[in-house]
């Protein structure tokens, strides 16, 4: 696999940006906006302050799609071939097209928040009783989409821990050879096996058949430790004398042999 180091930093700064950011807009930013003592301004402060935060949150977006985007098209052969790998990238670009959704529905409303002006309302999402009917409705819109950007965006980090995890060695050999075995007929791996048993069967036949002939046995003759051999005192009986002398060794190079 080849390092990619720029796309790694596009992909995972940009989903700690869109993470971090919204999470603290809608726990810190709008919490605090809440707190503010004119009814008129809780809503105005809020919308101030997600609209500094909207073009940070509009390039972090940006540099996690094409950081996604770049690493996807350079591990397209994992993607195609790895078991798993194809459901969770599968499952992240699903995540992070609906996190570009929910940002573009974000950034929408807070326009038009802005544009409401100094509305009395109870919290940064939240309406009163002398809140006009439209921003009512923006207001009740902004309340679900404060958490579902977080919520997005988070789950793009897990997803990418999940592709970490699947990218060690221990989970890419055994995950190619299961995606290359998945997509056999189903039959092949039995043909597969009944092919290896029949040539196993084959074999042994045939170290069967060998073993079958029999092997010539060579005896050699055993020769005393006096260096006189059977043979030879057999001929000192035919000729009378009873004993046979021994020849004196023969010595060699490589050593002493007894001459019968």
């Amino acid at each position: 696999m080849t390092a990619h180091p720029v796309l790694h930093i596009l992909h995972d700064v940009g989903a700690a940006a869109w993470f971090g950011g919204s999470l603290m807009g809608a726990t810190g930013l709008n919490g605090a906006a809440a707190q503010l003592d004119d009814p008129r301004e809780r809503a105005r402060a809020a919308t101030a302050g997600w609209s500094r935060w909207a073009p940070v949150n509009g390039a972090a977006v940006v540099a996690h799609t094409v950081g996604a985007a770049g690493l996807l098209r350079t591990e397209l052969p994992r993607v195609k071939h790895q078991q798993g790998v194809g459901r969770s990238s599968a499952i992240k670009t699903a995540i992070t097209a609906a996190g570009l959704g929910v940002s573009a529905w974000s950034a929408v409303l807070n326009r038009k928040m802005a544009a409401a002006g100094p509305v009395p309302v109870q919290g940064a999402t939240e309406a009163s009783a002398a809140t006009p009917p439209d921003v009512a409705k923006t207001l009740q819109q902004l309340k679900l989409v404060q958490w579902l950007n977080p919520l997005l965006a988070g789950g793009i980090v897990v997803v990418t821990s999940w592709q970490e995890e699947q990218m060690r060695t221990s989970q890419v050999v055994p995950g190619l050879v299961k995606g290359l075995t998945g997509r056999l007929p189903k039959g092949a791996p039995a043909a597969a096996a009944l092919g290896l048993g029949v040539l196993a069967l084959r074999r042994s036949k045939r170290r069967s058949s060998v073993d079958a002939y029999p092997q010539p046995v060579v005896r050699h003759p055993q020769v005393p430790a006096d260096g006189v051999s059977a043979s030879t005192a057999s001929l000192g009986s035919i000729a009378g004398t009873g004993s046979v002398t021994p020849m004196p060794p023969v010595t060699s190079e490589s050593g002493v042999y007894p001459k019968g």
